[in-house]
């Protein structure tokens, strides 16, 4: 903690992002393998659909529960429990392909816990993240993990793709020793404090807990409007993809194209946390958003899918400063007691009509083609961004609620949502 101290991100956050780096990876792979393997145990495309389903479902199924967990659980207990739970379901389903296919129902039911595994370490590693590192350093750490989805999104389902080759085992194999790793590295961190809420030692029932985590976000406009942005921009980007695959091309045109969807995220990630030590929360989602609503045109626009890679990586680019923004942001207006519920309940809402995006996109392109298709999300874009000045603006009548960062140290920023919590 002393490099913390000094002002770097301390051996403690190192530690938390390498072993959950090394899990991350392990599972883009895994969510790749999945559906092969369910396809291969029937021969049937619906059943590698299940698979994806099952995935999602676990992870929604989590996400709310997890956030109450993160609050009243100690922090390290809880990513120890769930490391070593993700390592013996994958060596379980591992070992159940050794003979060469694993039966559906393995992969099914492998597939929903592996989704609430994820759904759980989320809210637990972000609350870990603001106790382990100083709240000027709270930008660059978010990056650091939002440029670890990127890679791992990239790289893992090459490796996914590769081990598959070989055979299905090596891919549940490596992914168990991801969570074995993650689970030694998380072993090593100190052991922290529980946080409750509420006004008994107990705090509140489960469904109270997961209500003061929602009316808290209501109440803050700021967070109110960043899950309504995160709504429509995850609805967008999964509908892209469709648009992607349907815009025609060979493989390679496709292949260029979605890589150009990672780079940009990598490179986002990269250049948020500078953005974010500079730009004003309310006003730097609003460009964010913008710079998005303005790439959708040019990719339709673009003459040859080479050219549309430059649009396609600058939209998604502006995904990761917005995620920061919020994130860091979130971290700070919120009370120790209820980050993980916060974070969970934004990361739900955000999530819940994302599925959504690939069949709406489909319907579209049908009904108006894929560049009226692109230019309505882009047209939504436009007003997104356009209405987040006056959504977040501070709102007189009730005492505002300053934050504070790791420590309890005030933060100072320039427009602070959390002037606008009243009650």
């Amino acid at each position: 903690m002393s490099a913390a101290a000094a002002g770097g991100l301390g051996r403690s956050f190192w530690l938390l992002y390498g072993g959950e780096s090394a899990s991350a990876l392990g599972t883009a792979a895994s969510v790749v393998a999945l559906p092969v393997v369910a396809l291969r145990a029937g021969g049937d495309i619906r059943q590698a659909g299940l698979a994806g389903t099952a995935l999602s479902v676990g992870i929604l199924l989590a996400r709310l529960p997890a956030g109450v967990l993160a609050d009243r659980c100690e922090r390290r207990t809880l990513l120890l429990v769930c490391d070593a739970a993700g390592a013996l379901m994958l060596a379980a389903l591992a070992l159940s392909a050794s003979g060469g296919t694993a039966p559906l129902g393995a992969v099914l039911v492998a597939a929903l816990l592996l989704g609430l595994v994820g759904g759980t370490l989320a809210p637990a590693e972000n609350v870990v993240v603001r106790s382990f590192v100083r709240p000027d350093q709270l930008p660059r750490a978010v990056g650091l993990l939002q440029s670890r989805a990127a890679v791992a999104a990239t790289a893992g389902p090459v490796a996914g793709g590769a081990l598959l080759a070989v055979h299905p085992v090596w891919v549940f194999a490596v992914d168990a020793g991801s969570f074995l790793a993650a689970f030694c590295c998380v072993a090593l961190l100190p052991k922290g404090p529980r946080e409750r809420s509420g006004g008994g030692p107990a705090g509140p029932g489960v469904r109270a807990a997961l209500a003061e985590g929602v009316r808290f976000i209501w109440r803050v406009p700021f967070l109110r409007y960043a899950v309504v942005n995160a709504a429509v921009l995850n609805l967008v980007f999964n509908g892209l993809l469709i648009v992607v695959v349907a815009s025609g091309g060979d493989t390679v045109d496709v292949g260029v194209l979605t890589a150009a969807l990672g780079a940009g995220a990598l490179a986002g990630s990269l250049l948020a946390p500078a953005l974010a030590r500079r730009l004003p929360p309310a006003r730097g989602v609003a460009l964010g958003t913008a710079v998005v609503a303005l790439a959708l045109p040019g990719f339709t626009l673009a003459r040859g899918h080479w050219v549309a890679v430059l649009p396609l990586a600058l939209a998604a680019a502006a995904g990761p400063v917005v995620t920061v923004l919020v994130a860091v942001t979130q971290m700070e207006v919120t009370p120790p007691g209820l980050q993980g519920r916060v974070h969970s309940g934004i990361g739900f809402l955000a999530q819940l009509v994302a599925p959504a995006g690939p069949t709406l996109a489909g319907l579209c392109a049908h009904a108006f083609g894929l560049t009226g298709t692109v230019a309505g999300a882009a047209v939504i874009v436009v007003v997104l961004a356009a209405v987040g000045p006056a959504a977040t603006a501070h709102r007189p009548g009730g005492g505002p609620t300053g934050p504070t960062g790791a420590g309890g140290t005030p933060e100072r920023r320039s427009d602070n949502p959390a002037e606008a919590v009243r009650g």
